[in-house]
């Protein structure tokens, strides 16, 4: 089964987007170094290349090509081409998994204040813990800009898994107050392993230590065949892939294929998953910018001690490559090209979004914990301003029943696309789903279920559940809608009788950043990209990139 742990490293990258660039793919110089290295690769035409996961825990691989074939480069650039088949199977031998370390992150701040991390390490290791500062995200130029992302972490550890330094966290947070605590990775040793690559007709056998790249002969995209999970041969992926693959070894000494691919392909490829492809033209178009500048914010806080930036899953950006685009999407990304969200105080913005706020965005601290308070993120109505609007300032704990009840006029609760039982819902846990999905805290039967805190739009922060045994209290906007079965978000009221739970809730998802269906709703009442941008990041202005 497939694990996104929580990751982190440092980017330097001081590639210029220019048309002069001297090439857009992975240096075969140093070919391992290449696909761990985080710094940014630009096409000839000034887009950034971005490798993405397509797929791991890979036992065999089979990557073929149409029209044009496939051209096989064991080096990489720079060293021998092979064109004698156009498909081409991929096993892996001797292979080892990456050495990762844990650590429990007490604090984080700027790069820039080094006396601020000094101090931490300093106060924790007086309290007997073993500290050490880390640096990880993006520093990185483009188009005369330099973009610095980067943020000081003060961690305590290691720890053999994730979950020892999660465990460790609770601990430390006894001793002191943590800033924007989390669970930090070090990459220790990477995984190691020879690949071979079999030609489908000729039968000719290519080795090499580590990656091999594979790249179109001609415009068709590459098609990859994948199986997983030894001895149950299940594939798990089949697909075609625009720009290049490269098949490794992944952390856990089995083999991933990624796809390095321009970021108008990228965008081309994911934004039909994110988004209805029916909505109106201007909604996409703030799609498109929302789902770049998540591109580049993610890039640099994820995936250390993998082969590659991002995941095509929900865990980075929902990716299924070649031959999901739409016409109306695709047009969308063109229309915005380079174009990206920045604070209000010239940084990089982290324009997350969700499917529907329910008709209220929340706080990003309220719901990811580990990160600063946003500018851009505050939670607001997702509606026009308008006099006497009783949640203006927000939704009190005392007010949720009535809110949810009786919704007010909300831009994503008129949508013609995305509202119905994503804005309003109701779902039933009966006794024994209850028994089922709480089992872990061994509470008995449900007696009651109550919201000790809450966000500004309403949502659950932390809840405490009762049974006839014991008592627990779940925290975290995540943990709560898992707990209770995948709830749709943790905007909602609950009434417990006879061990079952009725909820009534509002939205679909976290509720931070832009509201995908409000921004449908917004252009159809015929707002511009600009202006749905505007309202959903207040106080941000896009600049363009390339």
């Amino acid at each position: 089964m497939k694990r996104w742990g929580f990751c982190g490293f440092f980017v330097a990258a001081t590639a210029a987007a220019s048309a002069g660039h001297a090439a857009d793919e992975f240096s075969g110089a140093d070919k391992l170094r290449a696909i761990y290295s985080a710094e940014f690769r630009f096409t000839k035409d000034g887009l950034p290349v971005v490798p993405v996961a397509i797929a791991e825990n890979l036992h065999s691989v089979t990557i073929s090509a149409g029209a044009g074939g496939v051209r096989l480069l064991p080096e990489g650039d720079g060293g021998p081409e092979i064109r004698a088949d156009d498909t081409w199977q991929i096993r892996a031998s001797a292979t080892s998994p990456a050495r990762l370390r844990y650590h429990a992150v007490v604090w984080r701040g700027p790069v820039a204040k080094s006396e601020d991390a000094d101090a931490q390490m300093a106060s924790w290791k007086a309290k007997g813990e073993h500290a050490r500062r880390f640096e990880q995200g993006t520093l990185f130029g483009v188009a005369g800009e330099v973009l610095d992302r980067r943020e000081a972490l003060v961690a305590v550890g290691p720890w053999a898994s994730p979950e020892g330094a999660e465990r460790a966290l609770e601990r430390l947070a006894a001793k002191s107050p943590l800033r924007q605590p989390g669970v930090f990775t070090e990459l220790v040793d990477r995984p190691h392993g020879q690949l071979e690559a079999t030609g489908g007709k000729s039968g000719i056998k290519v080795k090499n230590e580590g990656v091999l790249w594979f790249v179109p002969g001609g415009d068709a995209p590459l098609r990859v065949e994948a199986r997983g999970e030894r001895g149950k041969d299940k594939i798990a992926v089949c697909g075609s892939y625009a720009g290049r693959l490269y098949v490794t070894i992944d952390r856990h000494g089995s083999m991933a294929v990624v796809n390095a691919v321009p970021e108008d392909k990228l965008l081309a490829g994911l934004i039909p998953a994110e988004i209805f492809p029916s909505a109106p033209d201007e909604a996409l178009k703030a799609q498109a910018v929302a789902a770049r500048g998540e591109l580049l914010s993610k890039i640099g806080t994820r995936h250390v001690g993998d082969p590659y930036r991002l995941c095509s899953q929900t865990h980075c950006q929902v990716y299924s490559g070649a031959g999901h685009e739409t016409p109306r999407t695709t047009a969308a990304v063109a229309a915005t090209r380079g174009e990206v969200l920045f604070e209000a105080s010239g940084g990089l913005a982290d324009p997350v979004y969700s499917a529907n706020c329910g008709g209220h965005t929340e706080n990003n601290e309220n719901v990811w914990p580990h990160m600063p308070a946003l500018p851009s993120l505050r939670g607001h109505r997702d509606a026009d301003k308008r006099a006497g609007d009783p949640y203006a300032a927000g939704v009190p704990a005392g007010k949720v029943a009535a809110f949810i009840d009786k919704p007010p006029p909300s831009f994503c609760g008129r949508a013609k696309l995305g509202a119905g039982d994503r804005f309003r819902w109701t779902v039933t846990r009966s006794k024994g789903e209850l028994d089922r999905l709480l089992g872990g805290y061994r509470l008995g039967t449900v007696k009651s279920i109550d919201v000790l805190e809450r966000g500004v739009s309403g949502r659950a922060r932390a809840v405490r559940v009762t049974g006839t045994a014991r008592t627990a209290v779940i925290r975290g906007e995540l943990r709560i809608r898992q707990a209770f079965g995948n709830l749709r978000s943790s905007l909602f009221v609950v009434d417990v009788q006879s061990g079952a739970a009725v909820f009534r809730g509002a939205g679909f998802g976290h509720g931070v950043g832009m509201c995908q269906t409000g921004a449908i709703g917004m252009a159809e009442a015929g707002k511009s990209y600009r202006e749905i941008l505007r309202h959903y990041y207040p106080g941000t202005s896009i600049r363009k990139l390339w």
